[in-house]
């Protein structure tokens, strides 16, 4: 497969505007050769583009690493509060001699919300189904609601997210060095030159980051916490990988921060149910049109859930309420998830009401609002001013007081 392929292959959309721009620079290769143009005429075409994608992926990856040296610290912090927050010793049902003690232990330790449950459980009788329910159905939202399975969440959710920036960032700098490479060896090609090796060297010298050392060490520690939250999983109550877990949004322009919500659903539960709204209630909502119709946004999404439904409307309370059952209500078989980023979503009083609702950390940095605006807005100034602006948590564009530019896109 020719390079030029394999690199549009593995560009991520969302960094598209900050590869080297291998494609400039072969055409500008062609384009000599087709007009006879002088190597010395060539070189300073060449060089112009070459500088001006050094320039870009230099800006990129130091805004990158400035952040993750930053949110480092609050992925740090959330590990820490893990660690405060777990039990010494998990609770077990053979301690639990009164009813105040189990509630002591099922207040305390999400541990002890599954041991409490089971010896509950062993207590009634076959026949008392609703009994049954009922203590799950509260087991699950003790365990939702204790501070260490918030803990858990976030500080697992908020690794492993991270974890899989610093594997882009680090595939993203191994394609840009392959790319200088490559296209520095069809430039000696051409000139009949031998500039390839020299010029690499001071490329790499200029960029240091190109190695990769810094994000290389920082994965390994981030591997290490990802083990350390993982042996403090909470011992979830019988039944709760079994859920079905509802979710809702637009998912217009489909990026990575969607990906990770998405994929984190499953820590609640083994169905997911998406809804997304139609072109309509998107631009009702948002004033806007998408850029993906509803056909794309729903082939995007459907990978990483196993059923989806439209919600025609910018309120989607009738539509959820269609979805979920009594019998899911009933059982406690059923739970709400999304991201952080909107608490107070439409419809959550009557979600809450009737089953758990969770929160799970978005993708810091990363926004379809960005993304349009890079990509799709009709100035070329425009477009460039958001590719290096800086960012807000929800991925917004700020200038250097904090406030939110205002690109018309």
């Amino acid at each position: 497969m020719k390079f030029g392929k394999t690199l549009a292959e593995r560009t991520l959309k969302e960094w598209k505007f900050y590869y080297v721009d291998y494609k400039q620079l072969k055409q500008t290769l062609k384009k000599a050769a087709a007009d006879d143009v002088s190597n010395e005429q060539l070189q300073a075409s060449f060089d112009k583009i070459l500088e001006t994608s050094q320039d870009k992926l230099s800006k990129f990856y130091y805004d990158k690493e400035n952040w993750a040296v930053n949110y480092f610290v609050t992925l740090q912090e959330r590990v820490e509060s893990l660690r405060a927050s777990a039990p010494a010793e998990p609770g077990s049902p053979s301690s639990l001699s009164s009813s105040s003690d189990a509630e002591v232990v099922t207040t305390s330790s999400p541990t002890g919300i599954a041991d409490d449950l089971q010896f509950r459980l062993e207590k009634l009788s076959k026949t008392d189904a609703a009994g049954e329910a009922a203590q799950l159905k509260e087991a699950y939202r003790q365990m939702g609601a204790s501070k260490h399975f918030q803990d858990y969440i976030y500080a697992k959710k908020s690794l492993v997210t991270f974890k899989r920036e610093v594997d882009l960032l680090l595939e993203f700098l191994e394609i840009n060095t392959t790319a200088f490479s490559k296209i520095l060896k069809k430039f000696d090609k051409q000139t009949g030159s031998s500039i390839r090796e020299e010029r690499l060297a001071q490329i790499m010298q200029n960029n240091p980051f190109l190695k990769r050392e810094k994000l290389l060490e920082m994965k390994e520690t981030v591997e290490d916490l990802i083990e350390e939250v993982n042996s403090y999983k909470p011992r979830l109550p019988p039944g709760w990988e079994n859920r079905k877990v509802y979710t809702i949004g637009c998912f217009d322009l489909f990026h990575r921060g969607h990906q990770n919500v998405l994929v984190s659903l499953r820590e609640f539960g083994a169905y997911i149910v998406a809804g997304i709204h139609d072109d309509e209630s998107y631009y009702q909502l948002k004033k806007k049109y998408t850029i993906d119709n509803l056909e794309t946004r729903m082939k995007n999404v459907k990978p990483y859930v196993d059923q989806i439904y439209v919600i025609p409307s910018t309120d989607p309370l009738l539509y959820i309420k269609s979805m979920v059952s009594d019998q899911d209500i009933a059982n406690g078989s059923c739970c709400y998830a999304r991201g952080d980023d909107m608490l107070n979503f439409p419809g959550r009083e009557w979600v809450e009401a009737h089953m758990p609702v969770h929160f799970v950390p978005r993708t810091e940095g990363c926004s379809s609002t960005l993304i349009r605006t890079i990509y799709h807005a009709d100035s070329a100034e425009i477009r460039e001013k958001a590719a290096f602006a800086k960012t807000r948590y929800d991925g917004k564009p700020i200038d250097e007081n904090g406030n939110v530019l205002k690109f018309q896109a």
